[in-house]
């Protein structure tokens, strides 16, 4: 049974909680007041949505699966139960309150209580932000730990050492922890599994599948996902039991996005994105391409024509990425060019563009794109550009996210009535992927040679010139030493 079918049972009483249910407040939920102080601090005044509908399942300590957009707050929807359950408040109900709660009773070396897994480095690093700032008065403090690919590994072992009550994580990096001892899952009490329908697809389904296995049976389990394709049917059957089951599309309507489609020639796209650029005052916008090298070139491309931008994609140092994405929060950066390694790890409450210089590869990705802008009640703004030979792609795009837009042109930037044919790529060189065999038999060859190399200075050494000799046409003018 798929996806859609398991939440068709529960459509009907969506839409009558919806309409009967009064708005709850963060009291409403008993948190501790570790947990109360830390929402006040960070300004959070009602919950939102997605919110209000988990938290007291998982307060319950139920599994659950949840759809629901990006910007709707899902984040601090697994977190603050979460943390409420290791606050001394909830510790204290449970044992008697003359005995003393120590951090070091709390979680072993290299273990870890709260498993978060996510798809993308900048992801990683802002939920674990997340969890810091709402546990930050809870006492002894709670370790928050993140851990992802693009940064050396052994500064990330030694933190995980004296054990991590929350780790954040990607799943390549947590396996290559996994291969070298350094992490140990007997204490996980809880699975978040974030974006889970990002981490269902090509290498990451199998990196989950062996996480999983490798996790005890007893545990709460959380998914929370964007969109709902029919590939992760299959893990909430095996991971899920008898899960709460929450679906947020009724709120869609709800989001203020307002979203444009505008055709144009292949080749007059750079042309019409420097003069929305320059027409429009937008704050900030972020532009999305399909491929890293589009990206850079499109950074040439404008920086050319004296517009600043900056570029972020998977090929950038993972300092200089961060670097990026923190000035770009900050309004440091009015443009930012990235890939769909954006889409999902962003979180910017004032957004006011979003443009789709190319389209996602996928149609899921596209709602994740949107996701940037119209967050937290804001209102944002989406333009897609599209060239001939895109239309049947976003055709396919409205079909698979139930939307119908209408097609514009801009003054001056005419669609052809016959498309020009597509510019030649280049092709990337292939690299040559060597077994660990050739590896080692590159390595032995290297080292041969700088062993020889002394030997052949030493030949030249001894062979000096002299003068010009008799017969020095048949002899030349040098000779070895004797």
């Amino acid at each position: 049974m798929g996806c859609e079918l398991i939440l068709e049972a529960d459509k009907e009483r969506d839409k009558f909680m919806k309409k009967n249910t009064p708005q709850a407040d963060f009291e409403s939920f008993s948190f501790s007041d570790e947990i109360l102080s830390a929402i006040k601090q960070m300004g959070f005044e009602k919950p939102t949505d997605i919110q209000a509908k988990t938290i007291p399942a998982i307060l319950k300590g139920k599994d659950v699966l949840a759809r629901a957009d990006t910007g709707s707050g899902k984040t601090a929807a697994f977190a603050l139960p979460l943390l409420d359950k290791m606050s001394n408040h909830n510790i204290y109900a449970q044992i008697d309150r003359c005995k003393r709660f120590k951090a070091t009773a709390r979680v072993g070396s290299n273990c870890v209580q709260i498993l978060v897994l996510v798809p993308t480095r900048e992801l990683a690093i802002q939920v674990a932000d997340v969890f810091t700032q709402l546990s930050s008065h809870i006492s002894p403090a709670i370790k928050s730990h993140s851990v992802h690919g693009g940064v050396k590994i052994n500064p990330q072992m030694q933190a995980l050492r004296g054990g991590s009550d929350v780790l954040v994580a990607t799943p390549g990096r947590l396996l290559d922890l996994v291969d070298q001892n350094a992490i140990k899952f007997n204490q996980v009490k809880a699975l978040v599994i974030d974006e889970v329908d990002r981490l269902m697809k090509g290498d990451f389904q199998e990196e989950i599948e062996r996480i999983i296995k490798l996790l005890p049976n007893k545990r709460q389990n959380m998914m929370f996902t964007a969109t709902f394709p029919d590939s992760i049917s299959q893990l909430v059957r095996e991971v899920l039991n008898k899960p709460d089951i929450i679906n947020m599309d009724e709120f869609v309507d709800e989001l203020d996005i307002e979203q444009r489609v505008i055709t144009i020639n292949h080749y007059q796209k750079n042309d019409l994105l420097a003069h929305l650029l320059e027409q429009n005052d937008w704050q900030q916008v972020l532009i999305f391409c399909s491929a890293k090298r589009t990206c850079d070139n499109l950074l040439k491309k404008l920086e050319n024509r004296s517009i600043a931008a900056t570029a972020m994609h998977s090929n950038k140092e993972q300092s200089k990425r961060i670097a990026a994405l923190k000035d770009f929060k900050a309004g440091k950066i009015r443009i930012l060019i990235a890939t769909d390694v954006a889409a999902r790890g962003i979180d910017i409450k004032q957004l006011p563009c979003v443009i789709n210089y190319d389209l996602p590869r996928s149609p899921n990705d596209y709602v994740h794109r949107i996701g940037r802008t119209g967050r937290a009640g804001q209102a944002g703004h989406v333009i897609s550009l599209i060239a001939h030979h895109e239309f049947p792609h976003f055709s396919v795009i409205e079909k698979h996210n139930g939307i119908q837009l209408t097609r514009e042109e801009i003054e001056g930037f005419e669609l052809d009535e016959t498309p020009l044919p597509l510019p030649r790529k280049s092709p990337k060189k292939k690299k040559v992927r060597l077994s660990k065999k050739q590896k080692a038999r590159k390595e032995s060859e290297k080292i041969t040679k700088v062993s020889e190399t002394p030997e052949k200075n030493k030949k030249h050494e001894e062979v000096e010139e002299i003068g010009p000799a008799v017969n020095v046409h048949i002899w030349g003018k040098y000779k070895k030493n004797h």
